[in-house]
């Protein structure tokens, strides 16, 4: 209700500071001519003390009334916030309190069933060796048999090929059982 009160108020003066500037009509500038410098003096106060009016009744209240709500709910925010937070901290707290509960426990388990696995473990061990043991010990016999094999089949190889490049660099062919005897002592040799 106050703002069209103070609304009409101000046009009314506006309207009456328009109507008497024209009726005057000095030459020139009005601004530049000194026998109207007293009405404009006079206009220049009331226009001034009608706005002054106009923000201290309506727009500075105004503007205060939302700083002091935009405070007021800044401070609402704020005090929300650190309630939350207290809240959070507390929450991490158990939180951690629990899991430290938690990880002892687990400890405690896993220490009883090491020791409770640990005797099953060393007699599942001790039956693995055994019998990877004995894997070992054949499988030593068929490599030795193996090896042996493959010897008599390398002596008879490196026969023929000393024969060969006895044959290819002197020329003429060589004497067998002669070659045969050098290359089973040259085995014999190195298999020490």
């Amino acid at each position: 209700m106050r703002i069209p009160v103070y609304s009409a108020l101000a046009g009314g003066l506006v309207a009456f500071a328009v109507c008497g500037t024209a009726a005057a009509k000095p030459a020139g500038m009005p601004q530049l001519d000194y026998h109207s410098f007293a009405p404009q003096l006079v206009w220049l106060v009331i226009a001034f003390v009608a706005l002054y009016l106009v923000m201290s009744k309506l727009a500075v209240p105004a503007i205060s009334d939302t700083l002091d709500k935009r405070q007021a709910k800044i401070q609402y925010d704020l005090d929300a916030a650190e309630k939350a937070n207290e809240a959070t901290r507390a929450q991490v707290a158990a939180y951690q309190k629990q899991l430290a509960d938690a990880r002892e426990e687990a400890r405690g388990l896993l220490r009883g069933q090491a020791e409770a696995d640990s005797g099953l473990a060393a007699a599942r061990f001790t039956e693995l060796a055994d019998r990877l043991n004995g894997r070992i010990a054949e499988a030593e016999k068929r490599i030795a048999g193996q090896r042996d094999v493959v010897m008599a089949g390398l002596e008879q190889m490196a026969s023929e090929i000393a024969q060969s490049a006895y044959a290819k660099l002197a020329g003429q062919p060589a004497d067998a059982s002669v070659l045969g005897t050098k290359v089973a002592a040259a085995a014999k040799e190195t298999s020490r």
